[in-house]
């Protein structure tokens, strides 16, 4: 018998959450003593005249260890079972990570690579998505006497170096009566011109763009790999777990499984 290893991943939680809830209310179970415990108590009367007051009294035991660990078993085999078809899926399923327009990344890679990758580029994107970008409305271009990826404002921002100029002048010319008076008047003169060279080690928002894309190209070839890798047919006859609890339960290992 064999199942496609998509199959065996979609109910191996399902298993899994039934295992762990039997084991916990066996162990709940197991903690109760008086479910495991009965008793017969019977009266006996001395004198025959009162032989009609004899009676017994019986508390029949619950449940027997045996009992909840056989109720146990099966589920807990049938999930390590589903865990080992898995974990041979696993080894044996492979697929080639393939580009939209045909170019082949990897050959035969396992769906556990194929699997940690869709995660690892995910964790890469966001990385490409905080990647910030030349500002617009300035014509940048590479600046070639740099180390690559540095880009500089073609046009030159110029701005003037200035100081304070002081001038004095008569507002009103002297008389018999008042002396001149005169009024000092401050001028900002340009003295000097600066030259402003921008520089920016930013990429520009349609790269930024461009390379998102490709990291989502990458992203979707390792999905569509997951998958075709996922329909690989895994062996599902091979069990080990009603050997081993057998083992487990009698030290002996059972003649047919």
């Amino acid at each position: 018998m064999s199942s496609k290893l998509h199959e065996i991943l979609a109910v191996e939680p399902a298993l899994e959450k039934t295992a762990r809830k039997l084991s916990d209310e066996s162990i709940k179970t197991f903690g109760k003593n008086n479910l495991f415990n009965g008793s017969v108590k019977m009266l006996k009367m001395l004198s025959d005249t009162e032989k009609h007051l004899e009676h017994s009294d019986v508390l029949e035991l619950t449940t027997t260890v045996d009992e909840n660990i056989d109720y146990l078993m099966n589920p807990i085999a049938k999930y390590w079972d589903t865990v080992l078809a898995k974990e041979i899926g696993n080894s044996e399923a492979k697929s080639d990570v393939v580009l939209e327009d045909g170019t082949v990344l990897g050959k035969d890679l396992p769906v556990s690579f194929l699997l940690g990758m869709e995660a690892k580029l995910g964790k890469l994107r966001s990385v490409y998505e905080a990647i910030p970008t030349l500002a617009p409305g300035i014509k940048w271009v590479k600046d070639e006497n740099q180390r690559a990826g540095i880009f500089m404002n073609a046009n030159d921002t110029v701005t003037f170096k200035t100081k304070k100029d002081l001038e004095f002048r008569i507002a009103y010319d002297a008389t018999p009566e008042h002396p001149a008076q005169v009024r000092d008047i401050e001028n900002t003169v340009n003295v000097g011109i600066y030259t402003t060279t921008t520089t920016c080690g930013m990429i520009s928002p349609l790269d930024k763009a461009n390379r998102i894309t490709r990291v989502d190209e990458l992203l979707l070839a390792f999905k569509k790999a997951r998958m075709r890798a996922n329909s690989h047919k895994v062996d599902t006859d091979v069990r080990v777990g009603k050997t081993m609890l057998a083992f487990i339960n009698s030290g002996k290992l059972p003649q047919n499984v």
